[in-house]
C-alpha cells in the first residue's frame, strides 16, 4: 500500500540559478561532463544531440558545452541557431574535430579537445561564467584569443589558410590596442579566480585526507595563507561564542587573535552569518590582528564567510589580502569553500563515529511535540521504533515499527499528518508491522544527523520516548546538545555515556565474507571489479563481463546482487554488532 501526496515545490528557483547545458550525441560522454559538473554553483543539464539542445535552448541557458560532429544537426548548426537567436550565452566547443582555419570566423568562446579531463571541463565553465559579466568587446577579446591557442596547437603548414591565423592575430592587437585597460582589469580578474580555483582544489585534496577537525582548520589556514597574506578560523562552542582555534600567516597565534575587533568589522554573532568587507581594513584592526607585523602591511582588505553543513554553523572563516579588495567572484567561491570544509568537519567526525574504539552517547526524553512519529504514536496509542533512516535534501526516509496497530493504519494516519509526503507498509505482520514513511518534519533527527551524530535508537508510546545517539569522542557535545534540544518541543537531554565498541579486524571481515560468499560469487565480483564494470562510464557492460564468464547476463545480475546483498548485511552487521546478535 503506497499513498502519496503531490510534490512540493522547491524553495529555491531554478531560474535564479546559472545553467550549464552539456550537448553531445555520445550520453557516456555527457553524463560523464554532467557528473563532473554537480555540486558546482550552477544547475547542469544534458542534451543527446543537436536536435534535442534547439528545443532545450532559451535565455535561460547560460554556457553550453557543445560537441561540432553530431548526426543530423550539427554543433555547427547548434551554434548558428544560438546567435540567430540572438540567445546571451557562452559557447564552449567540445569536439574530438582538429581545428582548423575554419573555425576563425565561428562565435565560440572556447574550444576543447577531447579527450577533456575534469579540470579542463570545470575551469572551462568557471571562466566563461565569469566572462558572462565582461563588456562585449571583452568579451570578444578573450573569444579570439581562445580561438588563437586552439590554432596555435597546430603546426602553421598543416592549417588550410595559413594567412587566416596572421589576420586573426591583427584583429586580436587590435581589439586589444583599443581596449587595454579594460582588457588588463579583465585579465586580472580572471588570474584571481584561476588562483582562487587552484587553491579550492587544494583544499578540497587536503580535506579528503585530514583525520580531524583541528587538522582540517590548521589546513585549510595554512592553504589559504600561501595564496593571501593571512587566515584564522573562528570555531562556534556550545554557549554561541566564537574562539579561534587556528591561524597561519604573519606569525598569527590562535591565542593572539583579538575577537572583539574581528566581531566589530564583520557583525560576527552566534550564527556566523556571511559578511564580506571589501574596503580596506583599519589600521587599529590590523594592529590588533598582526601586532608587529602590521607595519609591514599596505592595503588590506579582509573577507569572512561561515562554515556551515546544511543548517548546522560550525564557526567562520577568516581572510585577509594585500589588495584593494575581493571581487564577487572570489566572495561567492571563499562561501562555497565555507561550506566544503563544514561538509569535511561532518565526514570526519562521521569517520571518526565509524572508526572509534569508544564513541559517545547521549540519551534524550522526547515528548508529544517532537515530531512526525511521535504524534503518530499518541495518535495510534501504539509503540513505535526506529529502525533505519536515510536523507535526500530536507525529507528524511524513515524505517519503522509499528506495534499495536497494524501497518494500513499507521500509512492512513501518517497520510492524514500534513508533514509526511509518502507511507507506505513495507511488511504486515500480525504482531508488528514495519512502514516507511517520508517527512520533512522531523527536525530532531534532520539535526542530529546534521551535526554528524548517528541515531543508535528511537522508541516512542503513546506520544513520549527515548531517543540515544552516537558522537565520535571529540565532537562539540555541548554544540550538539543544545542544537537536538532547541530543535522542537518536550526534547531533553537525561544522560551522557562512553561507550565501547567491539571492533572487528579487517581481516575478520574478509574471514566472514568469505564464509558467506560462493566460489562463483566471489568470481563475479573480482571480473565485475577489475573489468570496470563497477565504474562511470563504465569499461565493460554487464554482456561483455557476462561473457567473459560464460554465463549469460541474467545469471551474472543473479549472482552480483546475491554477492552485494551478502557482502552489505555483513558490512551493516559490523557497524551493528548488537542487532548481529540478536
Amino acid at each position: 500500500m503506497v499513498t502519496e501526496r503531490s510534490a512540493r515545490e522547491s524553495p529555491e528557483q531554478r531560474a535564479a540559478e546559472q545553467v550549464v547545458l552539456v550537448v553531445d550525441d555520445d550520453e557516456d560522454l555527457a553524463d560523464t561532463c554532467r557528473y563532473w559538473l554537480d555540486g558546482e554553483r550552477f544547475a547542469v543539464e544534458t542534451a543527446y544531440g543537436g536536435e534535442e539542445a534547439l528545443h532545450r535552448l532559451d535565455d535561460t541557458v547560460d554556457v553550453v558545452l557543445l560537441d561540432r560532429r553530431m548526426p543530423n544537426v550539427t554543433g555547427d548548426d547548434v551554434l548558428d541557431e544560438i546567435r540567430e537567436r540572438g540567445l546571451d550565452c557562452r559557447v564552449a566547443m567540445m569536439t574530438a574535430v582538429e581545428p582548423d582555419t575554419d573555425i576563425v570566423d565561428m562565435p565560440f568562446d572556447a574550444y576543447l579537445v577531447k579527450p577533456v579531463s575534469e579540470s579542463e571541463v570545470k575551469e572551462t565553465v568557471e571562466e566563461l561564467l565569469v566572462r558572462s559579466g565582461f563588456e562585449s568587446e571583452v568579451r570578444e577579446y578573450f573569444a579570439l584569443e581562445s580561438t588563437e591557442a586552439a590554432l596555435d596547437s597546430r603546426d602553421v603548414e598543416e592549417l588550410r589558410e595559413p594567412e587566416a591565423l596572421s589576420d586573426l592575430r591583427g584583429r586580436l592587437e587590435a581589439v586589444r590596442a583599443e581596449h587595454e585597460a579594460a582588457i588588463r582589469n579583465r585579465e586580472a580578474q580572471l588570474d584571481r579566480l584561476n588562483r582562487t580555483n587552484e587553491l579550492l582544489r587544494d583544499i578540497d585534496r587536503a580535506i579528503i585526507d585530514a583525520r580531524s577537525r583541528d587538522e582540517i582548520e590548521q589546513t585549510v589556514c595554512d592553504a589559504v595563507a600561501s595564496a593571501h597574506e593571512a587566515a584564522f578560523v573562528l570555531r562556534r562552542t556550545a554557549a554561541g561564542t566564537l574562539r579561534c582555534t587556528a591561524a597561519a600567516g604573519y606569525g598569527l597565534d590562535p591565542s593572539g587573535v583579538d575577537l572583539d575587533f574581528v566581531d566589530e568589522a564583520f557583525d560576527i554573532d552566534g550564527t556566523v552569518e556571511d559578511g564580506f568587507a571589501f574596503e580596506d581594513v583599519s589600521e587599529a584592526h590590523r594592529a590588533a590582528v598582526f601586532g608587529d607585523d602590521a607595519a609591514d602591511l599596505d592595503a588590506v582588505s579582509a573577507l569572512c564567510v561561515a562554515i556551515d553543513y546544511r543548517e548546522t554553523v560550525y564557526g567562520a572563516l577568516v581572510v585577509y589580502d594585500e589588495t584593494d579588495g575581493f571581487d564577487e567572484e572570489s566572495a561567492g567561491l571563499f562561501s562555497d569553500l565555507g561550506a566544503t570544509v563544514g561538509n569535511g568537519i561532518n565526514a570526519t567526525q562521521s569517520k571518526q563515529l565509524l572508526n572509534g574504539d569508544s564513541v559517545v552517547e547521549l540519551e534524550f526524553q522526547v515528548g508529544g511535540g517532537a515530531g512526525v512519529l511521535a504524534g503518530l504514536s499518541a495518535t495510534l496509542d501504539c509503540r513505535l521504533s526506529l529502525d533505519g533512516v536515510t536523507r535526500a535534501g530536507d525529507e528524511l526516509t524513515c524505517f519503522v515499527s509499528v506495534a499495536g496497530a497494524s501497518g494500513c493504519d499507521a500509512v492512513a494516519a501518517a497520510i492524514d499528518a500534513a508533514d509526511v509526503s509518502q507511507a507506505r507498509v513495507v511488511a504486515d505482520g500480525d504482531e508488528e508491522s514495519v512502514v516507511e514513511l517520508r517527512t520533512d518534519a522531523e527536525a530532531v533527527l534532520s539535526t542530529a544527523i546534521d551535526h554528524g551524530a548517528s541515531v543508535e535508537r528511537l522508541t516512542l508510546s503513546e506520544g513520549s520516548g527515548t531517543l540515544a545517539l552516537h558522537v565520535a569522542a571529540d565532537a562539540d557535545h555541548g554544540a550538539l546538545v543544545e542544537a537536538v534540544t532547541t530543535a522542537a518541543a518536550g526534547v531533553s537531554v537525561v544522560a551522557k555515556r562512553e561507550v565501547e565498541r567491539s571492533v572487528q579486524s579487517a581481516d575478520s571481515f574478509r574471514r566472514t565474507l568469505d564464509s558467506k560468499l560462493t566460489d562463483r560469487q566471489k568470481t563475479v565480483l573480482e571480473t565485475s571489479l577489475v573489468s570496470g564494470y563497477f565504474e562511470w562510464p563504465r569499461g565493460s557492460t554487464a554482456e561483455e563481463v557476462a561473457d567473459s564468464l560464460g554465463i549469460s547476463p541474467p545469471t551474472l545480475h543473479e549472482h552480483l546482487r546475491t554477492a552485494e546483498r551478502k557482502l552489505i548485511e555483513t558490512y551493516f552487521d559490523e557497524l551493528n554488532p548488537a542487532s548481529a546478535d540478536d
